[in-house]
């Protein structure tokens, strides 16, 4: 199935409580998508057409119209869609089916069932059961072994930091420093890493506690320091766009990119206009504006359309204009004034700013500080010395370069045995080392020159007077893909093919968005709704606004799923009423009593306390260390590690300053823990 294109999803997932049901309806969808077109490294579908389930048939003669290949990429969820997204992440990056998690949300999620049974408990519902079970459906996950569907996928959970962190702030002349407790797990699959891998279960299992653990509701969770104890994402958060908006900047793609950010709103009703008082400042407590990350978006596509406006008419301001590309030997001893000469003055910015980037990004390579990086390169290299040129450094070092240029060639391409090949050669510009840059540059050029024809190899020759444009303004504005990035929105009432929502579709809804924790026909409900919904709006997202292929492809899709689910009766029975009421009232007393009781306050009232901690019973130095590679990380558009941290016993990371005062403060660090 020949692919000339990557349409690519970004997933926000709202919190909403028993709507996690629908939301999990929407991403097993997603799911299905990603594996109806998903392809090895040979470009061979991973799935037969007879292994396929009725729905990614459906998707599969989509990705044949659209001619592209589908991709989850990054996912960002809180709460309810924090859980769904870790689940979403582990089985794309395996190639693991979604079935163990709708068995917890459909058998193992009723309230009678998670109900505290502690003497004396610490919140409504079980933590510990609720951890156990997370726990049992990951590891359930992994008694499939299949190959991952896709190549990489950055998954951000969000959750709130009773305690918070100590964040500095550089003012004019003297740093001071604020509270934090907005807290996110960026959890990684690529590039030599997994996250989603069986060893790391238990901290999965964590995290989806801690992103949903709703006050009263469930317990804080505390991880491998008891100081730091987590709440619920969605209590500061519970729309996660900046997060997904943030790694756009970071994508990029092997071949020429559709970009869409989808955003699941489960419950998208507004308040009423008629709200006042105390009534309508609760309900604004919980409302959150998504405006400024949807301009953000908006701001980033019009930007690109400015750049490619731009360039559209730089094939003919450059024809005729010299194409002959210097080599490598002649390349390295060309000194600024130099290229100055030959391209004039504009030129020195363009390779001033080249210069500084290729060392900051060789600084991350070694986990060194930039300045002293910085002060290596001024050592070495001068941009008038012509056996230590500035030109020799980025020949040696520069792979940003080659993979933009690579993928601009990509963008020009339209024969699919050359894209492939490109591909292939895009591939092995990806993290190839530091001690192979030099002879990976060299294969790869030599392999592209060798596949173009005459006309595209024009644009392999000439791609540095596009990047002397676009290089500049991508890298200030930080677009990454320079490809547009389209918004759309899954919810009940943008799907209604089968029915409108002004039916009431969802039992989740109802009892503050508690509702389907009641009944496994209510959950079945929503789940079978969410799944109608997702395919819907997905193959619509897929395909332009008059398609002729939309309806037939949804009618297809709803037959594969059984169509629009029975109605069916949303009241309890008299019965089952009292008898829930009277065992949340049990609760209830026996949290009151908790409260009051010195007893109650350290614990000492429950037997089985070790079996109430969240963290797990084994914890080895690997597990260890992978959980401090993985904790959470202060999205505020600053290096993640220039944030200072209370942590257990404060431990100051120092950032800017020489590696051996880091080294002690780790040091220092160890020793305490220690004594602890």
């Amino acid at each position: 199935m020949p692919h000339l294109q990557d349409i690519r999803f970004a997933l926000v997932l709202y919190g909403g409580a028993s709507l996690a049901v629908y939301i999990h309806g929407v991403t097993l969808e997603f799911f299905h998508l990603v594996r109806a077109t998903a392809v090895d490294a040979d470009g061979n579908l991973i799935v037969s057409d007879v292994d396929l389930s009725p729905t990614e048939r459906v998707y599969r003669k989509l990705g044949l119209i659209v001619c592209a290949r589908f991709l989850v990429d990054i996912a960002s969820g809180t709460s309810a869609g924090g859980i769904n997204a870790i689940f979403l992440g582990k089985a794309i990056a395996n190639g693991q089916p979604l079935d163990q998690l709708s068995n917890l949300w459909l058998d193992q999620a009723d309230a009678k069932d998670l109900l505290n049974r502690d003497w004396l408990p610490r919140s409504l519902l079980s933590s510990r059961v609720m951890h156990t079970r997370l726990s049992d459906a990951f590891d359930d996950m992994d008694r499939t072994v299949a190959p991952p569907l896709q190549s990489e996928m950055d998954v951000f959970v969000t959750a709130t930091d009773i305690e918070g962190v100590h964040v500095p702030i550089q003012l004019t002349d003297k740093v001071v420093s604020e509270k934090r407790h907005k807290s996110v797990f960026h959890l990684r699959f690529g590039n030599g890493e997994n996250h989603f891998a069986r060893s790391w279960n238990w901290f999965l299992a964590l995290a989806a506690r801690a992103t949903s653990a709703f006050p009263f509701a469930f317990e804080p969770v505390c991880m491998t320091d008891r100081s730091r104890t987590f709440i619920d994402g969605g209590f500061l958060d519970n729309k996660p766009f900046s997060h997904a908006v943030e790694a756009l900047s970071q994508r990029i793609g092997e071949l020429p990119t559709v970009r869409k950010l989808v955003y699941i709103e489960p419950s998208p009703d507004l308040p009423s206009d008629n709200e006042t008082g105390w009534l309508a400042a609760l309900r604004l407590r919980s409302e959150q504006t998504i405006r400024e990350d949807l301009e953000r978006v908006i701001e980033r596509n019009r930007l690109i359309k400015r750049v490619h406006e731009l360039t559209s008419h730089l094939d003919a301001d450059i024809e005729g204009w010299s194409t002959c590309r210097v080599g490598g030997e002649e390349y390295q001893r060309r000194t600024l004034a130099d290229e100055i000469h030959d391209r004039g003055p504009g030129y020195a910015g363009y390779h001033r700013l080249k210069v500084r980037v290729v060392t900051d990004e060789l600084a991350a390579m070694l986990g060194s500080p930039p300045a002293e990086v910085h002060a290596w390169r001024n050592s070495r290299y001068s941009e008038q010395d012509r056996e230590n040129s500035e030109s020799q450094f980025l020949l040696q070092y520069d792979l940003g370069y080659r993979q933009r240029r690579l993928r601009f060639v990509l963008g020009k391409v339209s024969d699919p045995a050359i894209r492939r090949e490109l591909s292939r050669i895009a591939a092995t510009l990806k993290n190839p080392g530091l001690e192979r840059l030099r002879e990976v540059f060299i294969r790869a050029a030599a392999d592209t020159e060798a596949c173009l024809e005459a006309e595209s190899r024009r644009y392999f020759d000439q791609f540095e007077y596009y990047d002397q444009i676009t290089f500049p303004v991508f890298y200030e504005a930080s677009v990454g893909e320079a490809e547009l990035c389209e918004v759309f929105r899954i919810s009940p009432c943008d799907a209604v093919s089968l029915l409108d929502e002004k039916h009431r579709k969802l039992a989740g809804t109802a009892l503050f968005h508690f509702g389907a924790f009641l009944s496994r026909d209510w959950r079945q409900n929503d789940l079978a709704w969410g799944r109608l919904d997702g395919a819907e709006r997905i193959i619509r997202c897929a395909l332009p606004p008059d398609s002729p292929y939309a309806k037939e492809l949804i009618d297809e899709a709803n037959r594969a799923l059984g169509g629009c689910p029975k109605s069916m009766k949303r009241r309890l029975t008299l019965a089952q009423r009292i008898h829930l009421a009277v065992r949340t009232g049990v609760v209830l007393l026996r949290m009151l009593l908790a409260f009051l009781s010195p007893v109650g306050s350290d614990r000492r009232g429950n037997t089985d306390d070790d079996d109430h901690r969240d963290e797990p019973v084994e914890e080895n130095p690997p597990r260890k260390s992978a959980l401090l590679a993985a904790h959470h990380q202060q999205v505020t558009g600053e290096d993640p590690q220039e944030v200072q941290q209370d942590h257990g016993d404060r431990e100051h990371r120092q950032i800017e300053g020489i590696r051996r005062r880091r080294d002690d403060g780790r040091q220092n660090h160890n020793r305490q823990n220690r004594v602890a």
